[in-house]
């Protein structure tokens, strides 16, 4: 698999990234390949009775729950225009004015979380928290989540690449 980049010194650029999609932890071979990836994004999820937030989460009807994505740049240099989307699944209900952001711009639109950084600097760290709740009677008993993300640096576009599976267990 082969990650997307394009050359930004130009104006207009058409580019198809949808068919393309890396998911952090894949098999060895792929992982490195995918070296000069410099950007982590995790999503973690925890419910109002657990005190950290984690991977899986056993929750019940009409509870609710704290969702976390966080964006570290872990490369030696700067990266830009950090987009970070994760959506809302159907089952779950925004709780209005819950979304909060350490740095860049948040944003709910239906039911997606969009999350827009200008720049993260070298070992910086960012943070996005939200509340939801479990809004639906017949709910799967279970929910995977992930989020999707995209970045700039040094005049490449890479992504769009996906998190890590956050379980969610009725």
């Amino acid at each position: 698999m082969k990650m997307w980049e394009i050359s930004l010194d130009k104006e207009v650029f058409p580019l198809s990234l949808q068919p393309v999609m890396w998911i952090e932890g894949g098999s060895k071979e792929v992982t490195s390949k995918q070296s000069n990836q410099n950007v982590t994004v995790t999503l973690q999820i925890r419910s109002q009775k657990d005190k950290g937030f984690s991977q899986k989460v056993v929750y019940g009807i009409h509870e609710i729950l704290f969702i976390q994505l966080e964006v570290e740049n872990i490369g030696s240099e700067e990266v830009s225009h950090v987009i970070v989307s994760h959506m809302i699944r159907d089952y779950f209900a925004y709780i209005p004015n819950t979304l909060q952001t350490n740095k860049g711009t948040g944003e709910f639109l239906f039911q997606l979380v969009r999350w827009r950084i200008d720049e993260l600097l070298s070992g910086e760290k960012a943070q996005l928290t939200c509340q939801v709740k479990a809004s639906r009677i017949q709910i799967p008993s279970s929910i995977s989540l992930r989020a999707t993300y995209t970045f700039q640096q040094k005049g490449r576009l890479y992504g769009p690449l996906q998190t890590k599976e956050v379980m969610l267990i009725q």
